[in-house]
């Protein structure tokens, strides 16, 4: 009788492990770029980036608020402001290529805007 018990106990942690393991290899940091067609503002188009902290598989997701956000372009600083409270920024820029910049995250997106752009920065954050 402890024998079986025992088999099933090491079975129950073994699935546990499994779901474990999984869950933890999905959880990283991921980056959605999507276009918003046909939106110009005097040849200068818009770039949203969007800054979500995912707290993991059971922490839920929120908006960064008060990023830092840069943009460069060939290496050259050109602007930076700070995200609302929903996570969100816009900058009005021609187009080009940019690197964008979460500061706080030390996280950097490479960009080629030829129309408007919306950035989705999900950060894979754990707590400790």
């Amino acid at each position: 009788m402890n024998k079986r018990l025992l088999l099933v106990l090491g079975i129950v942690i073994l699935v546990i492990t499994i779901a474990g393991v999984f869950l933890a290899s999905n959880y990283k940091t991921r980056v959605y770029v999507s276009a918003v067609p046909g939106v110009s503002v005097n040849g200068k188009y818009p770039l949203t980036v969007k800054v979500i902290m995912n707290y993991g598989p059971f922490g839920g997701q929120s908006p960064l608020s008060d990023a830092v956000v840069q943009i460069y372009a060939g290496g050259h600083f050109l602007e930076e402001n700070f995200t609302n409270s929903s996570g969100e920024i816009t900058f009005y820029l021609p187009k080009g290529s940019y690197e964008v910049i979460v500061t706080q995250l030390h996280y950097s997106v490479n960009v080629n805007l030829n129309t408007g752009k919306v950035i989705e920065v999900n950060y894979a954050y754990l707590k400790s």
